[in-house]
């Protein structure tokens, strides 16, 4: 297998690196922002680069704040028209992870709109009365309030589940955009013991759904992202070959002289 490297240097020349074109991958898995997007831009090649990979293109990302269904259309309409099932996200699947562990037992979930009606599709009673688990994901309104809240049912016993521990992501304008461990950074603040369950990268759980719904296995699969802690260290641990790209560059270099 080869040796993973970074794409570029610093100063922008190329390193050897996996090539993402040769028939060995059978899956490609792709993190979401900083490789493909950034917020609501399609970076520069990446139409290029699903076309050129097309059923090979697996999404895994540590995104907390879409279903696959929001995010499918919101692909779509940047022109990346990516199935939903292709689309393995740490929120949504930390969400189904409990709906099939307890479906009844109640979930304190501090999260988006769009999840907490893709939780409650799925059947998971979603309360703040007493419940077994609180599930953290990237809380655009989460305020002092919500801090109190869930100190105070952490106190009383409750579990804590966490989206993903990435405290950011990087903008197009290169300002960070707080993200899901930004959030847990508070709550550790004040309960630096506190025990928590990461479903998102770098654990295996969202790298083992993209490799069972592809039919491969880790050798066979390569990893392309822009963060070595989160995307790199989780393929490191699964012996999965990984490609690092310059976060909002776009992907259109790694294409070489395919043909788009």
């Amino acid at each position: 297998m080869p040796q993973r490297a970074p794409t570029l240097a610093a100063d922008g020349r190329p390193f050897q690196s996996p090539d993402v074109m040769a028939p060995h991958w059978q899956a490609i898995l792709c993190d979401l922002d900083g490789c493909l997007i950034s917020g609501e831009v399609a970076l520069p090649g990446v139409q290029a680069f699903c076309r050129s990979i097309g059923e090979r293109l697996w999404i895994v990302s540590n995104n907390s704040t879409d279903s696959p269904a929001s995010l499918g259309a919101r692909l779509r309409d940047l022109g990346l028209p990516i199935a939903d099932e292709r689309l393995i996200l740490a929120g949504a699947e930390a969400v189904r992870a409990l709906s099939q562990r307890a479906p009844a037992a109640p979930v304190a979930l501090f999260a988006s709109p769009t999840l907490i009606a893709y939780a409650e599709r799925l059947g998971l009673e979603v309360s703040e009365q007493e419940p077994d688990t609180v599930l953290l994901c990237r809380d655009v309104g989460f305020d002092y309030a919500a801090l109190r809240r869930i100190l105070g049912l952490l106190e009383a016993g409750a579990e804590l589940v966490v989206a993903n521990p990435d405290v950011s992501h990087p903008s197009l304008a290169g300002t960070p955009v707080p993200e899901t461990g930004a959030l847990l950074a508070a709550i550790r603040s004040i309960r630096p013991r506190q025990r928590f369950h990461v479903i998102g990268k770098p654990e295996p759980h969202l790298f083992a759904i993209a490799m069972a719904r592809a039919g491969t296995t880790a050798d066979r699969a390569l990893m392309i992202g822009d963060n070595e802690a989160t995307d790199g260290a989780g393929a490191d641990a699964l012996g999965m070959a990984f490609l690092r790209v310059v976060p909002n560059l776009g992907l259109g270099h790694l294409l070489g002289d395919a043909t788009c």
